[in-house]
């Protein structure tokens, strides 16, 4: 079984759907869906993830 990755967790518990957060950040859903599978690894793109959700971009990015 895979891990959960920071994106997923902190989405889930913001209680925001996919398509929701996909919306917020101009995406498609299954982009979403992508970066919340591989983990997000780069700063622009944890970025624009963190002003969604609300968060400090570096508690998004996988190591």
């Amino acid at each position: 079984m895979k891990a959960v990755t920071t994106l997923k967790r902190t989405r889930e518990n913001l209680g925001i759907s996919q398509a929701e957060l996909a919306r917020r950040i101009n995406v498609s859903r299954a982009s979403v869906n992508m970066a919340e599978k591989k983990g997000l690894r780069n700063i622009r793109a944890a970025q624009r993830y963190a002003k969604a959700l609300n968060c400090n971009p570096l508690d998004l990015i996988e190591l």
